[in-house]
Protein backbone atom coordinates (compact mmCIF):
# COMPACT_ATOMS: atom_id res chain seq x y z
CA UNK A 1 0.00 0.00 0.00
CA UNK A 2 1.43 3.39 -1.02
CA UNK A 3 1.13 6.18 1.47
CA UNK A 4 -0.98 9.02 0.07
CA UNK A 5 0.82 11.56 2.20
CA UNK A 6 4.50 11.64 3.04
CA UNK A 7 5.25 13.24 6.38
CA UNK A 8 8.60 14.87 5.69
CA UNK A 9 10.37 15.98 8.82
CA UNK A 10 13.38 16.67 6.67
CA UNK A 11 13.67 20.39 7.29
CA UNK A 12 14.98 19.36 10.72
CA UNK A 13 16.50 16.04 9.69
CA UNK A 14 18.54 17.73 7.00
CA UNK A 15 20.91 18.96 9.68
CA UNK A 16 21.57 15.39 10.80
CA UNK A 17 21.94 14.18 7.23
CA UNK A 18 24.26 16.83 5.95
CA UNK A 19 25.78 18.78 8.80
CA UNK A 20 28.57 20.58 7.00
CA UNK A 21 26.57 21.56 3.91
CA UNK A 22 26.09 25.31 3.89
CA UNK A 23 23.13 25.55 1.53
CA UNK A 24 19.72 23.99 2.04
CA UNK A 25 16.94 23.69 -0.49
CA UNK A 26 13.50 23.71 1.13
CA UNK A 27 10.21 22.79 -0.59
CA UNK A 28 7.17 25.03 -0.41
CA UNK A 29 6.61 25.90 3.26
CA UNK A 30 4.26 23.42 4.90
CA UNK A 31 4.62 20.54 7.30
CA UNK A 32 3.16 17.88 4.98
CA UNK A 33 3.69 17.18 1.32
CA UNK A 34 1.74 15.07 -1.07
CA UNK A 35 3.45 12.43 -3.14
CA UNK A 36 3.32 14.68 -6.18
CA UNK A 37 4.96 17.53 -4.25
CA UNK A 38 7.65 15.28 -2.76
CA UNK A 39 8.78 14.20 -6.21
CA UNK A 40 7.97 17.26 -8.30
CA UNK A 41 11.61 18.39 -8.33
CA UNK A 42 15.09 17.00 -7.79
CA UNK A 43 15.50 19.36 -4.83
CA UNK A 44 12.40 18.02 -3.09
CA UNK A 45 13.28 14.38 -3.76
CA UNK A 46 16.82 14.97 -2.51
CA UNK A 47 15.49 16.58 0.62
CA UNK A 48 13.29 13.55 1.17
CA UNK A 49 16.30 11.23 0.78
CA UNK A 50 18.05 13.18 3.54
CA UNK A 51 15.60 11.74 6.06
CA UNK A 52 17.32 8.34 5.73
CA UNK A 53 20.78 9.56 6.76
CA UNK A 54 19.98 9.70 10.50
CA UNK A 55 19.99 5.89 10.60
CA UNK A 56 23.79 6.11 10.53
CA UNK A 57 23.65 8.11 13.72
CA UNK A 58 20.98 5.99 15.38
CA UNK A 59 22.83 2.68 14.89
CA UNK A 60 26.29 4.20 15.19
CA UNK A 61 28.84 4.66 17.93
CA UNK A 62 27.14 7.69 19.47
CA UNK A 63 23.52 6.76 18.70
CA UNK A 64 20.60 5.43 20.71
CA UNK A 65 20.43 1.81 19.53
CA UNK A 66 22.35 -1.11 21.06
CA UNK A 67 22.27 -0.40 24.80
CA UNK A 68 22.40 3.35 24.19
CA UNK A 69 25.20 3.51 21.60
CA UNK A 70 27.16 0.90 19.64
CA UNK A 71 30.20 1.73 21.80
CA UNK A 72 28.51 -0.18 24.63
CA UNK A 73 28.56 -3.46 22.70
CA UNK A 74 32.33 -3.64 23.29
CA UNK A 75 31.37 -3.80 26.97
CA UNK A 76 29.87 -7.22 26.29
CA UNK A 77 33.35 -8.52 25.42
CA UNK A 78 36.77 -8.94 27.01
CA UNK A 79 38.18 -5.56 25.92
CA UNK A 80 35.83 -3.02 27.55
CA UNK A 81 34.24 -2.82 31.00
CA UNK A 82 31.35 -0.42 31.56
CA UNK A 83 31.31 1.37 34.91
CA UNK A 84 27.78 1.13 36.30
CA UNK A 85 25.93 -1.81 37.82
CA UNK A 86 22.41 -0.45 38.32
CA UNK A 87 19.91 0.03 35.49
CA UNK A 88 20.04 3.61 34.31
CA UNK A 89 23.69 4.14 35.23
CA UNK A 90 26.84 4.14 33.13
CA UNK A 91 26.35 1.26 30.71
CA UNK A 92 24.90 -1.02 33.37
CA UNK A 93 22.87 -3.01 30.83
CA UNK A 94 26.09 -4.11 29.13
CA UNK A 95 27.36 -5.48 32.45
CA UNK A 96 24.08 -7.22 33.18
CA UNK A 97 23.93 -8.78 29.71
CA UNK A 98 27.60 -9.79 29.83
CA UNK A 99 27.21 -11.77 33.06
CA UNK A 100 23.57 -12.79 32.74
CA UNK A 101 22.67 -13.22 29.06
CA UNK A 102 19.45 -15.01 30.01
CA UNK A 103 18.08 -11.48 30.44
CA UNK A 104 17.85 -11.43 26.65
CA UNK A 105 14.51 -13.04 25.82
CA UNK A 106 11.84 -12.98 23.14
CA UNK A 107 10.02 -10.42 25.28
CA UNK A 108 12.87 -7.94 25.77
CA UNK A 109 16.29 -7.30 24.31
CA UNK A 110 18.09 -3.95 24.42
CA UNK A 111 20.10 -5.05 21.38
CA UNK A 112 16.94 -5.47 19.31
CA UNK A 113 16.44 -3.17 16.29
CA UNK A 114 13.64 -5.01 14.43
CA UNK A 115 10.80 -2.48 14.74
CA UNK A 116 12.88 0.60 14.00
CA UNK A 117 14.73 -0.99 11.09
CA UNK A 118 11.54 -2.12 9.40
CA UNK A 119 10.00 1.32 9.92
CA UNK A 120 12.80 2.80 7.84
CA UNK A 121 12.69 -0.05 5.31
CA UNK A 122 9.02 0.73 4.72
CA UNK A 123 9.78 4.41 4.18
CA UNK A 124 12.62 3.54 1.81
CA UNK A 125 10.42 1.19 -0.22
CA UNK A 126 7.75 3.89 -0.50
CA UNK A 127 10.42 6.37 -1.54
CA UNK A 128 11.81 4.11 -4.26
CA UNK A 129 8.34 3.48 -5.64
CA UNK A 130 7.56 7.19 -5.56
CA UNK A 131 10.77 7.89 -7.49
CA UNK A 132 9.91 5.25 -10.08
CA UNK A 133 6.46 6.74 -10.58
CA UNK A 134 7.73 10.31 -10.80
CA UNK A 135 8.58 12.36 -13.88
CA UNK A 136 12.08 13.13 -12.68
CA UNK A 137 15.00 12.67 -15.02
CA UNK A 138 16.17 9.05 -15.13
CA UNK A 139 19.67 10.04 -14.10
CA UNK A 140 18.29 11.70 -10.97
CA UNK A 141 16.05 8.71 -10.26
CA UNK A 142 18.98 6.32 -10.51
CA UNK A 143 21.23 8.37 -8.25
CA UNK A 144 18.58 8.85 -5.56
CA UNK A 145 17.50 5.22 -5.80
CA UNK A 146 21.14 4.30 -5.20
CA UNK A 147 21.15 6.35 -1.99
CA UNK A 148 17.92 4.71 -0.84
CA UNK A 149 19.15 1.21 -1.67
CA UNK A 150 22.35 1.83 0.27
CA UNK A 151 20.30 2.46 3.39
CA UNK A 152 18.01 -0.49 2.73
CA UNK A 153 21.01 -2.78 2.26
CA UNK A 154 22.60 -1.36 5.40
CA UNK A 155 19.45 -1.94 7.46
CA UNK A 156 19.03 -5.49 6.21
CA UNK A 157 22.69 -6.13 7.00
CA UNK A 158 22.11 -5.00 10.59
CA UNK A 159 19.01 -7.18 10.84
CA UNK A 160 20.91 -10.18 9.48
CA UNK A 161 23.76 -9.49 11.89
CA UNK A 162 21.22 -9.75 14.70
CA UNK A 163 19.03 -12.62 13.54
CA UNK A 164 20.57 -14.60 10.67
CA UNK A 165 17.23 -14.74 8.83
CA UNK A 166 14.66 -11.98 8.36
CA UNK A 167 11.58 -10.95 6.39
CA UNK A 168 12.40 -9.46 2.99
CA UNK A 169 10.18 -6.57 1.96
CA UNK A 170 11.23 -4.67 -1.16
CA UNK A 171 8.05 -2.81 -2.06
CA UNK A 172 5.13 -1.22 -0.22
CA UNK A 173 2.81 -3.97 1.01
CA UNK A 174 0.49 -4.92 3.82
CA UNK A 175 1.07 -8.66 3.29
CA UNK A 176 2.20 -10.74 6.28
CA UNK A 177 5.35 -12.43 5.05
CA UNK A 178 7.50 -15.24 6.48
CA UNK A 179 11.22 -15.10 7.06
CA UNK A 180 13.33 -15.82 4.01
CA UNK A 181 16.22 -18.24 3.69
CA UNK A 182 19.61 -16.97 4.86
CA UNK A 183 21.17 -16.90 1.39
CA UNK A 184 18.24 -15.04 -0.09
CA UNK A 185 18.52 -12.40 2.62
CA UNK A 186 22.20 -11.91 1.96
CA UNK A 187 21.44 -11.74 -1.78
CA UNK A 188 19.33 -8.65 -1.14
CA UNK A 189 21.99 -7.01 1.03
CA UNK A 190 24.58 -7.62 -1.66
CA UNK A 191 22.40 -6.50 -4.57
CA UNK A 192 21.31 -3.29 -2.83
CA UNK A 193 24.89 -2.35 -1.93
CA UNK A 194 26.03 -3.28 -5.45
CA UNK A 195 23.40 -1.00 -6.98
CA UNK A 196 24.48 1.78 -4.66
CA UNK A 197 28.17 1.29 -5.40
CA UNK A 198 27.63 1.24 -9.15
CA UNK A 199 25.36 4.29 -9.28
CA UNK A 200 26.62 6.66 -6.60
CA UNK A 201 29.26 9.22 -7.56
CA UNK A 202 32.90 8.52 -6.75
CA UNK A 203 33.27 11.98 -5.22
CA UNK A 204 30.97 14.70 -3.95
CA UNK A 205 31.26 18.42 -4.41
CA UNK A 206 31.85 20.65 -1.41
CA UNK A 207 28.17 21.57 -1.46
CA UNK A 208 27.29 17.87 -1.25
CA UNK A 209 29.70 17.08 1.56
CA UNK A 210 28.31 14.30 3.74
CA UNK A 211 26.34 12.52 1.02
CA UNK A 212 27.00 8.91 0.12
CA UNK A 213 29.65 7.92 -2.41
CA UNK A 214 30.46 4.72 -4.24
CA UNK A 215 33.35 4.20 -1.82
CA UNK A 216 30.94 4.22 1.12
CA UNK A 217 28.87 1.52 -0.56
CA UNK A 218 31.89 -0.64 -1.38
CA UNK A 219 33.17 -0.18 2.16
CA UNK A 220 29.85 -1.25 3.66
CA UNK A 221 29.68 -4.21 1.29
CA UNK A 222 33.18 -5.32 2.31
CA UNK A 223 31.96 -5.33 5.93
CA UNK A 224 28.62 -7.00 5.33
CA UNK A 225 30.00 -9.77 3.15
CA UNK A 226 32.35 -10.91 5.93
CA UNK A 227 29.24 -11.65 7.99
CA UNK A 228 27.70 -13.44 5.02
CA UNK A 229 30.95 -15.41 4.58
CA UNK A 230 30.92 -14.40 0.94
CA UNK A 231 34.65 -14.00 0.82
CA UNK A 232 35.03 -13.19 -2.86
CA UNK A 233 32.39 -10.47 -2.63
CA UNK A 234 34.08 -8.95 0.44
CA UNK A 235 37.50 -9.18 -1.21
CA UNK A 236 36.31 -7.56 -4.43
CA UNK A 237 34.42 -4.76 -2.65
CA UNK A 238 37.41 -3.86 -0.47
CA UNK A 239 39.62 -4.12 -3.53
CA UNK A 240 37.55 -1.48 -5.32
CA UNK A 241 38.63 1.02 -2.66
CA UNK A 242 42.21 -0.17 -2.26
CA UNK A 243 42.87 -0.14 -6.01
CA UNK A 244 41.89 3.49 -6.51
CA UNK A 245 44.68 5.63 -7.90
CA UNK A 246 43.07 9.06 -7.52
CA UNK A 247 44.22 9.62 -3.93
CA UNK A 248 40.66 9.68 -2.60
CA UNK A 249 41.51 7.39 0.32
CA UNK A 250 44.71 6.86 2.30
CA UNK A 251 45.71 5.73 5.77
CA UNK A 252 46.36 8.66 8.04
CA UNK A 253 50.01 8.51 9.03
CA UNK A 254 48.97 9.45 12.57
CA UNK A 255 46.59 6.81 13.93
CA UNK A 256 45.22 9.26 16.52
CA UNK A 257 43.90 11.43 13.67
CA UNK A 258 42.17 8.59 11.81
CA UNK A 259 38.81 9.44 13.39
CA UNK A 260 38.45 12.98 12.08
CA UNK A 261 36.24 14.21 9.26
CA UNK A 262 37.25 13.86 5.65
CA UNK A 263 36.73 17.60 5.29
CA UNK A 264 39.51 18.17 7.82
CA UNK A 265 41.94 16.31 5.57
CA UNK A 266 41.48 12.78 6.94
CA UNK A 267 41.51 10.65 3.81
CA UNK A 268 41.08 7.55 5.94
CA UNK A 269 37.38 8.36 6.39
CA UNK A 270 35.28 6.37 3.92
CA UNK A 271 31.84 6.94 5.47
CA UNK A 272 31.15 9.41 8.24
CA UNK A 273 28.30 11.15 10.01
CA UNK A 274 28.82 14.81 10.78
CA UNK A 275 27.34 16.62 13.75
CA UNK A 276 26.91 20.36 14.09
CA UNK A 277 26.78 22.17 17.42
CA UNK A 278 24.28 23.12 18.74
CA UNK A 279 21.66 21.73 16.33
CA UNK A 280 22.92 18.16 16.20
CA UNK A 281 25.02 16.81 19.05
CA UNK A 282 25.82 13.69 21.07
CA UNK A 283 27.08 12.79 24.55
CA UNK A 284 30.29 10.88 23.88
CA UNK A 285 32.64 13.12 25.86
CA UNK A 286 30.35 13.05 28.90
CA UNK A 287 30.10 9.27 28.54
CA UNK A 288 33.76 8.33 28.13
CA UNK A 289 35.89 11.15 29.59
CA UNK A 290 37.99 10.73 32.74
CA UNK A 291 36.02 11.73 35.81
CA UNK A 292 38.32 14.64 36.51
CA UNK A 293 37.12 16.39 33.36
CA UNK A 294 33.79 17.04 35.12
CA UNK A 295 33.94 19.42 38.07
CA UNK A 296 30.86 17.76 39.59
CA UNK A 297 32.20 14.17 39.27
CA UNK A 298 28.95 12.87 37.81
CA UNK A 299 30.00 12.12 34.24
CA UNK A 300 32.53 9.93 32.46
CA UNK A 301 34.05 6.50 32.76
CA UNK A 302 31.15 4.65 31.13
CA UNK A 303 33.40 2.64 28.78
CA UNK A 304 36.79 1.60 30.14
CA UNK A 305 39.53 -0.53 28.56
CA UNK A 306 40.38 -3.76 30.38
CA UNK A 307 43.77 -5.21 31.16
CA UNK A 308 42.94 -7.91 28.59
CA UNK A 309 42.93 -5.22 25.89
CA UNK A 310 46.03 -3.47 27.22
CA UNK A 311 48.03 -6.70 27.12
CA UNK A 312 47.31 -7.18 23.41
CA UNK A 313 49.45 -4.18 22.47
CA UNK A 314 53.08 -4.62 21.50
CA UNK A 315 55.99 -2.42 22.46
CA UNK A 316 56.61 0.62 20.30
CA UNK A 317 58.66 -0.71 17.39
CA UNK A 318 57.45 -4.28 17.97
CA UNK A 319 57.78 -7.10 20.44
CA UNK A 320 55.50 -8.62 23.05
CA UNK A 321 55.37 -7.36 26.63
CA UNK A 322 55.61 -9.83 29.50
CA UNK A 323 52.90 -8.69 31.90
CA UNK A 324 53.30 -11.56 34.37
CA UNK A 325 55.14 -9.33 36.85
CA UNK A 326 52.02 -7.19 37.18
CA UNK A 327 49.63 -10.13 37.73
CA UNK A 328 49.92 -9.78 41.48
CA UNK A 329 49.51 -7.22 44.24
CA UNK A 330 51.72 -4.48 45.70
CA UNK A 331 53.95 -4.27 42.64
CA UNK A 332 56.07 -1.12 42.90
CA UNK A 333 57.40 -1.10 39.33
CA UNK A 334 55.37 1.15 37.01
CA UNK A 335 53.60 -0.85 34.26
CA UNK A 336 55.19 -0.33 30.82
CA UNK A 337 52.38 1.86 29.50
CA UNK A 338 54.65 4.56 28.10
CA UNK A 339 56.59 2.02 26.05
CA UNK A 340 53.59 0.67 24.12
CA UNK A 341 52.86 1.28 20.45
CA UNK A 342 51.00 4.35 19.08
CA UNK A 343 47.57 2.71 18.90
CA UNK A 344 47.65 2.14 22.64
CA UNK A 345 48.63 5.74 23.27
CA UNK A 346 45.73 6.93 21.09
CA UNK A 347 43.19 4.53 22.61
CA UNK A 348 43.87 4.28 26.36
CA UNK A 349 44.32 6.83 29.13
CA UNK A 350 46.21 5.48 32.14
CA UNK A 351 47.57 6.80 35.42
CA UNK A 352 50.25 9.38 34.62
CA UNK A 353 49.16 9.95 31.01
CA UNK A 354 49.11 13.53 29.75
CA UNK A 355 45.59 14.83 29.15
CA UNK A 356 44.14 18.34 28.75
CA UNK A 357 47.26 19.96 30.15
CA UNK A 358 47.30 17.80 33.26
CA UNK A 359 48.21 14.29 34.36
CA UNK A 360 45.63 11.52 34.71
CA UNK A 361 45.15 10.51 38.36
CA UNK A 362 43.42 7.14 38.11
CA UNK A 363 43.68 6.16 41.76
CA UNK A 364 41.34 6.32 44.73
CA UNK A 365 41.26 9.91 45.90
CA UNK A 366 42.88 11.12 42.69
CA UNK A 367 41.33 13.70 40.42
CA UNK A 368 40.05 10.97 38.09
CA UNK A 369 39.35 8.45 40.82
CA UNK A 370 39.13 4.71 41.14
CA UNK A 371 36.31 2.61 42.63
CA UNK A 372 35.88 -1.13 42.95
CA UNK A 373 33.24 -2.88 40.89
CA UNK A 374 30.33 -2.96 41.56
CA UNK A 375 30.45 0.65 42.75
CA UNK A 376 28.41 1.85 45.71
CA UNK A 377 24.96 2.96 44.63
CA UNK A 378 25.44 1.29 41.26
CA UNK A 379 27.26 4.15 39.53
CA UNK A 380 30.98 4.90 39.37
CA UNK A 381 30.28 8.65 39.00
CA UNK A 382 33.08 9.15 36.52
CA UNK A 383 35.72 7.11 38.34
CA UNK A 384 37.42 4.17 36.68
CA UNK A 385 36.88 0.57 37.79
CA UNK A 386 39.69 -0.86 35.60
CA UNK A 387 42.33 1.82 36.13
CA UNK A 388 41.88 3.01 32.54
CA UNK A 389 39.76 5.36 30.43
CA UNK A 390 38.93 5.12 26.73
CA UNK A 391 40.73 7.95 24.91
CA UNK A 392 39.75 7.19 21.32
CA UNK A 393 37.28 9.70 19.87
CA UNK A 394 37.44 12.03 22.90
CA UNK A 395 37.71 15.74 22.10
CA UNK A 396 40.63 17.06 24.15
CA UNK A 397 39.42 20.63 23.58
CA UNK A 398 36.02 19.90 25.17
CA UNK A 399 36.25 21.37 28.66
CA UNK A 400 32.63 21.77 29.81
CA UNK A 401 30.97 18.36 29.97
CA UNK A 402 28.07 19.68 32.04
CA UNK A 403 26.74 22.42 29.78
CA UNK A 404 28.17 21.65 26.33
CA UNK A 405 27.40 18.48 24.43
CA UNK A 406 29.72 16.90 21.86
CA UNK A 407 29.83 17.32 18.09
CA UNK A 408 32.89 15.47 16.82
CA UNK A 409 32.41 13.45 13.63
CA UNK A 410 31.63 9.75 13.78
CA UNK A 411 33.68 7.86 11.19
CA UNK A 412 31.48 4.86 10.46
CA UNK A 413 33.87 3.24 7.99
CA UNK A 414 37.56 4.02 7.70
CA UNK A 415 40.24 2.67 5.44
CA UNK A 416 41.90 0.78 8.31
CA UNK A 417 38.81 -1.41 8.61
CA UNK A 418 38.54 -1.89 4.84
CA UNK A 419 42.14 -3.13 4.71
CA UNK A 420 41.42 -5.62 7.50
CA UNK A 421 38.25 -6.73 5.70
CA UNK A 422 40.38 -7.35 2.61
CA UNK A 423 42.98 -9.27 4.62
CA UNK A 424 40.39 -11.54 6.21
CA UNK A 425 38.57 -12.24 2.94
CA UNK A 426 41.89 -12.93 1.20
CA UNK A 427 42.83 -15.45 3.89
CA UNK A 428 39.62 -17.41 3.33
CA UNK A 429 40.25 -17.36 -0.42
CA UNK A 430 43.68 -18.91 0.15
CA UNK A 431 45.33 -15.71 -1.01
CA UNK A 432 47.91 -15.75 1.78
CA UNK A 433 50.25 -13.26 0.13
CA UNK A 434 47.54 -10.64 -0.35
CA UNK A 435 46.26 -11.28 3.17
CA UNK A 436 49.57 -10.85 4.95
CA UNK A 437 50.49 -7.83 2.81
CA UNK A 438 47.26 -6.07 3.81
CA UNK A 439 47.77 -7.03 7.44
CA UNK A 440 51.27 -5.61 7.40
CA UNK A 441 49.98 -2.35 5.96
CA UNK A 442 48.08 -1.91 9.21
CA UNK A 443 51.08 -2.90 11.32
CA UNK A 444 53.40 -0.61 9.38
CA UNK A 445 51.23 2.42 10.12
CA UNK A 446 51.60 1.55 13.83
CA UNK A 447 55.39 1.38 13.46
CA UNK A 448 55.43 -2.41 13.94
CA UNK A 449 57.52 -4.95 12.02
CA UNK A 450 55.91 -7.16 9.41
CA UNK A 451 54.15 -10.27 10.58
CA UNK A 452 55.64 -13.50 9.24
CA UNK A 453 52.59 -15.61 10.14
CA UNK A 454 51.71 -18.50 7.86
CA UNK A 455 48.79 -20.90 7.56
CA UNK A 456 46.08 -20.61 10.21
CA UNK A 457 48.32 -18.28 12.23
CA UNK A 458 47.46 -15.58 9.67
CA UNK A 459 43.81 -15.64 10.74
CA UNK A 460 44.85 -15.55 14.39
CA UNK A 461 46.99 -12.49 13.67
CA UNK A 462 44.17 -10.83 11.70
CA UNK A 463 41.79 -11.27 14.63
CA UNK A 464 44.32 -9.78 17.01
CA UNK A 465 45.11 -6.81 14.78
CA UNK A 466 41.42 -6.21 14.17
CA UNK A 467 40.73 -6.22 17.91
CA UNK A 468 43.51 -3.70 18.53
CA UNK A 469 42.96 -1.50 15.47
CA UNK A 470 39.18 -1.20 15.96
CA UNK A 471 39.06 -1.26 19.78
CA UNK A 472 36.32 0.93 21.15
CA UNK A 473 34.71 1.41 17.73
CA UNK A 474 31.86 -1.02 18.29
CA UNK A 475 33.07 -3.95 16.16
CA UNK A 476 34.46 -6.50 18.60
CA UNK A 477 31.23 -8.01 19.95
CA UNK A 478 29.84 -8.50 16.47
CA UNK A 479 33.17 -9.90 15.25
CA UNK A 480 33.26 -12.46 18.06
CA UNK A 481 29.75 -13.57 17.12
CA UNK A 482 30.49 -13.95 13.40
CA UNK A 483 33.77 -15.75 14.16
CA UNK A 484 31.86 -18.10 16.49
CA UNK A 485 34.47 -17.26 19.12
CA UNK A 486 32.17 -15.59 21.64
CA UNK A 487 31.05 -18.74 23.44
CA UNK A 488 34.60 -20.00 23.97
CA UNK A 489 36.25 -16.67 24.78
CA UNK A 490 33.62 -15.11 27.01
CA UNK A 491 32.07 -17.96 28.97
CA UNK A 492 33.57 -18.05 32.46
CA UNK A 493 35.69 -14.94 31.88
CA UNK A 494 36.18 -12.20 34.47
CA UNK A 495 37.93 -9.14 33.07
CA UNK A 496 40.82 -7.45 34.86
CA UNK A 497 42.35 -4.08 35.51
CA UNK A 498 45.20 -2.42 37.39
CA UNK A 499 44.38 -0.66 40.66
CA UNK A 500 46.81 2.16 41.34
CA UNK A 501 47.60 2.85 45.00
CA UNK A 502 48.92 6.29 45.88
CA UNK A 503 51.81 5.95 48.34
CA UNK A 504 52.53 9.67 48.48
CA UNK A 505 55.77 9.97 46.55
CA UNK A 506 55.25 6.75 44.56
CA UNK A 507 52.63 4.18 43.52
CA UNK A 508 51.99 0.48 43.87
CA UNK A 509 49.88 -1.60 41.51
CA UNK A 510 47.39 -4.41 42.10
CA UNK A 511 46.07 -6.80 39.46
CA UNK A 512 42.30 -6.80 40.07
CA UNK A 513 39.15 -8.54 38.89
CA UNK A 514 36.59 -6.07 37.57
CA UNK A 515 33.56 -8.34 37.23
CA UNK A 516 31.37 -9.44 40.10
CA UNK A 517 30.33 -12.59 38.21
CA UNK A 518 31.80 -14.58 35.31
CA UNK A 519 30.81 -13.48 31.84
CA UNK A 520 28.65 -15.81 29.80
CA UNK A 521 27.68 -16.27 26.19
CA UNK A 522 24.92 -18.71 25.32
CA UNK A 523 25.28 -20.56 22.04
CA UNK A 524 21.81 -19.51 20.91
CA UNK A 525 22.89 -15.85 21.13
CA UNK A 526 24.68 -16.16 17.80
CA UNK A 527 21.21 -15.34 16.43
CA UNK A 528 18.93 -13.14 18.53
CA UNK A 529 15.20 -13.82 18.92
CA UNK A 530 12.51 -11.78 17.22
CA UNK A 531 10.46 -9.98 19.83
CA UNK A 532 7.25 -11.87 20.57
CA UNK A 533 5.20 -8.71 20.01
CA UNK A 534 6.32 -8.75 16.37
CA UNK A 535 5.28 -12.38 15.98
CA UNK A 536 1.84 -11.56 17.36
CA UNK A 537 1.48 -8.96 14.63
CA UNK A 538 2.68 -11.35 11.92
CA UNK A 539 1.51 -14.92 12.36
CA UNK A 540 3.33 -15.99 9.19
CA UNK A 541 6.70 -15.22 10.75
CA UNK A 542 8.29 -17.95 12.86
CA UNK A 543 10.66 -17.43 15.77
CA UNK A 544 14.43 -17.78 15.35
CA UNK A 545 15.59 -21.32 16.10
CA UNK A 546 16.40 -22.15 19.76
CA UNK A 547 14.28 -19.27 21.06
Amino acid sequence: MIMKKYVLYTVILLFSALAGCKKFVTPDPTDRYSESTAFKSEANATLYANSFYPVLNYYGLFGSAYLGGNMYTDGLTDIIKTGGSTIGSNGAIANLYATNPSLITADQNSLDIWTNAYYYIRLINEYIQGLNNSKLDNTVKTRLTAEAKFFRGYLYFLLMRNHGSVILITEPTTALLPRSAKDKCWDLVESDLDFAAQNLPDKRTAAESGRLTSGAAYGMKSRAMLYAERWQSAFDAAGKILSRTDGMYALNADYSKAFRSYTSGNKESVLEFNYSYPQLVHNYDAIASPGGDDAFFEYGGDVEPTQELVELYEKAGGGAVDWSSWHSENVTTTPPWETLEPRFQATVLYNGAAWKGRTIQAFSGGKDGWVSYPPAGGTNKGATVTGYYLKKYLDETHTDLVNVRSSQTMVEIRLGEVILNYAEAAYHLNKSSESITALNTIRSRAGLPNSTATGTAILTQIKKERTIELAGEGHHYWDLRRWNDAETLLTGLKVHGIKVNNLGSSFSYDYIICDDAPRQFLKKMYAFPILSSELVNNTNCTQIENW
